[in-house]
């Protein structure tokens, strides 16, 4: 396989450089936004407070570059971009605002298919599996439309397997990403060279890429095919060649956790070059319903350690940023629903994540406004830890 030997993580010099130039930009998009010194550097300071609620005592240490753009996240526009303007203003409008403002919403999931080839073990939407499609390509447009003018910031992309829309999905795209950014979440099938330049032409941001195991067979059984991990691998590159954000989804397992599985799967992480690494817990929902799947302690100590020493350790720069929603859950809560993000499940069903299905209202029929204040009356269903003390919050050398 091509694997491309530069790195897309920019660290040190250049790091600062670029760091304080973006903040200087957020200085002046505040203030283009508020006409006012001081309710922009008051603003600006307010963002500060709220990203250290994220890393804590840590600092970070890399961002990815892609193409002309710098992502922190997965889940944010790069920058320089008019996405990035857009999101800027809206976390600006966001963090002066009353609870009662609307201010839109960060992300969606949007599941817009059931169809799938795949059988996978931890499938959420294992129930709706390859069923007649709901959505039709124009009830899709409708919901996407609704969504932009209630204000997300950026659309994921899933299903079942997004690539088994492909045509509708590059009209898709061709329509309404100039208003928002747009990624898909994928198994990597038929993600050829071809279709990720159609992709990045027609204004996909970023491909992220599921893959669940170092080891091929392994990663084959939990997906239930034969070929997926090298196809999968395959669709990393050409997404990457083909110029946009590529990251990889791991869904860690009791089975998979062990220092040696993840020193192993970090490895093949940086040897595909990829910009992320997002690490989801296996939930008792979908085809794990009713199943021991939950984690103990000792797997997400391991998992926690790992997000913090890949991140914020100077041994770990050419490592992908890696992303563990829950590590942030005891400090911040959850961020789905309706707090920045929300699922949308293949018959337009809204939740607040595609793991706590509690459905608030259908976008075929209701308003997103509606659904939303919903979403926030009923707020997450699954227990949040107690709240880490600064000690355990400090980072961790494994």
């Amino acid at each position: 396989m091509n694997i491309q030997p530069a790195s897309p993580m920019v660290q040190g010099l250049k790091l600062k450089i670029v760091t304080r130039l973006l903040k200087f930009h957020i200085f002046l998009i505040a203030l283009s936004h508020f006409k006012s010194w001081r309710t922009a550097m008051k603003t600006v300071t307010l963002l500060k407070a709220q990203i250290k609620k994220y890393i804590g005592p840590n600092s970070i240490q890399k961002i990815a570059f892609v193409r002309g753009r710098y992502f922190w996240d997965m889940y944010g526009e790069g920058w320089p971009s008019a996405g990035f303007v857009r999101n800027v203003t809206r976390e600006c409008i966001r963090i002066n605002a009353a609870p009662t403002d609307h201010v839109g919403m960060r992300n969606v999931l949007f599941g817009f298919t059931v169809k799938c080839p795949m059988q996978c073990e931890h499938c959420f939407e294992w129930d709706n599996l390859n069923l007649k499609e709901k959505l039709s390509f124009d009830d899709v447009c409708m919901i996407t439309e609704k969504l932009l003018k209630y204000g997300a910031g950026q659309i994921h992309l899933a299903g079942g397997e997004p690539m088994m829309r492909y045509v509708e999905l590059i009209a898709l795209l061709k329509l309404y990403s100039p208003r928002a950014g747009f990624w898909i979440v994928t198994s990597g099938y038929q993600l050829t060279q071809e279709r990720a330049i159609e992709l990045k032409n027609a204004g996909l941001t970023g491909v992220c890429v599921s893959i669940d195991h170092h080891d091929e067979q392994k990663h084959n059984a939990f997906r239930h095919h034969k070929n997926l991990f090298a196809m999968a691998q395959e669709a990393v590159v050409a997404a990457r060649e083909a110029g946009l954000v590529t990251a990889l989804s791991l869904c860690a397992t009791k089975e998979f956790i062990s220092p040696e599985n993840i020193a192993s799967y970090l490895q093949m992480a940086k040897q595909l070059n990829v910009s992320f690494l997002q690490i989801l817990e296996p939930k008792a929902a979908g085809h794990y319903e009713g199943k021991d799947v939950l984690l103990h302690p000792e797997h997400k100590k391991l998992l926690e350690e790992t997000f913090l020493k890949v991140n914020y350790h100077a041994d770990y720069v050419q490592h992908p940023i890696v992303i563990y929603h829950e590590y942030y859950q005891p400090t911040l809560g959850c961020r789905g629903a309706g707090n920045g993000a929300f699922y949308i499940d293949p018959l337009a069903n809204v939740h607040a994540c595609p793991f706590c299905r509690q459905g608030v209202g259908n976008l075929l029929t209701d308003s997103v406004e509606q659904c939303v204040e919903n979403l926030k009356r009923k707020g997450c269903a699954a227990p949040l830890p107690a709240i880490k003390s600064k000690k355990e919050h400090a980072f961790a050398m494994a």
